[in-house]
């Protein structure tokens, strides 16, 4: 499901044929083949162009006018790539190979939309939907109500952290990375994290005077020790006391395990919102994906529920947060260990 070396009839046929087609999408303009060499062995062909266009027309004689300049045009170029070695490890050195190689061509022209999509012997995408009914309404009529009769800045921030929720939701249908990163910046802007939140008051100025009044000689260290310990109101304690207000001492201490504490340290909320954003892991790596997409699926479902909450529809999966990191940490798909 996520990483193109468990899906047998995609090794049979690369290992088979001796490459990876792959689909080239983006907004380019070529009208050659080209060859990419030495690096990598890549072959992309001409492209072929997909426009769709809606419209309604009133009646015959009144044709709706349509100009392709409004348009999102996108081409489409077939190619593929040839496996180094015609074993497993030859197909992952491909598949890291290609998606470097979009990457530096993204760099090389200055285009942004660039998307590479590896070409599978069957690829069947079934996407469950969600039923619009009338429940569907009536529940976004009662969430929408509470909204609006909220206060200037909790209506301000509800609004900004669903705009990011949706984006998840959207990101999730083509990149379980982005996906990740809009959520986790939802659950920020619901806790209100600041990174220049600071404590303030005679408390702390006593607890500074304490601890550097015996210090003979006052270091660097002592001044960085008393930012850290006194002054400095650190990403972890802003969402712990803002989580405690939404939903409680336990889960809240639920959530800042999940996020800060648990182990290994790779399987953080926060670590991996880390690792996404400084570049350390890659999404066309199999176990980095499944690893992102199933604690995504407890950020996501963190959030969700902070945002019933906060409107006052509050709802519950019938366990709590460290149960359902359990077991999605033992997916169906996965061999028990």
């Amino acid at each position: 499901m996520f990483n193109f070396l468990t899906d047998k009839a995609f090794v049979e046929s690369a290992l088979e044929k001796g490459i990876i087609p792959f689909l080239l999408r983006g907004n380019l303009e070529c009208d050659a083949n080209f060859n990419f060499s030495p690096f990598v062995n890549i072959e992309v062909s001409g492209p072929t162009f997909h426009i769709e266009a809606h419209g309604e027309n009133p009646n015959q004689e009144n044709w709706l006018k349509i100009h392709i300049a409004e348009l999102n045009d996108e081409a489409v170029f077939p190619g593929e790539i040839e496996l180094p070695e015609r074993t497993i490890q030859g197909i992952s050195k491909a598949l890291y190979g290609l998606e470097l190689w979009a990457d530096f061509l993204c760099l090389a022209i200055g285009n942004p939309n660039i998307k590479v999509e590896v070409q599978l012997p069957v690829n069947a995408i079934i996407v469950s939907r969600s039923k619009l009914d009338v429940s569907a309404l009536d529940r976004w009529a009662t969430l929408i109500s509470t909204h609006f009769n909220l206060s200037d800045s909790d209506r301000k921030k509800i609004a900004g952290a669903i705009w990011w929720y949706r984006k998840g939701c959207r990101a999730a249908y083509y990149s379980v990375f982005d996906s990740y990163t809009a959520y986790w910046n939802c659950l920020e802007i619901l806790c209100g994290v600041s990174g220049s939140k600071i404590m303030k008051g005679s408390e702390v100025d006593n607890k500074v005077q304490d601890y550097l009044k015996n210090k003979k000689k006052i270091k660097a260290g002592h001044i960085l020790e008393c930012y850290h310990r006194f002054v400095n109101l650190s990403i972890v304690q802003q969402m712990k006391e803002s989580l405690t207000g939404m939903i409680g001492e336990d889960l809240a201490r639920q959530v800042v395990y999940q996020c800060f504490e648990i182990k290994p340290e790779k399987v953080r909320l926060y670590q991996i919102r880390n690792d996404i954003n400084h570049g350390n892991i890659r999404e066309n790596i199999g176990q980095e994906q499944e690893r992102v997409y199933l604690r995504g699926m407890l950020l996501w479902e963190i959030v969700m529920q902070l945002l019933y909450k906060l409107l006052g529809n509050p709802i519950t999966l019938g366990m709590d947060f460290n149960t359902l990191a359990e077991r999605l940490a033992n997916p169906p798909w996965k061999e028990p260990s």
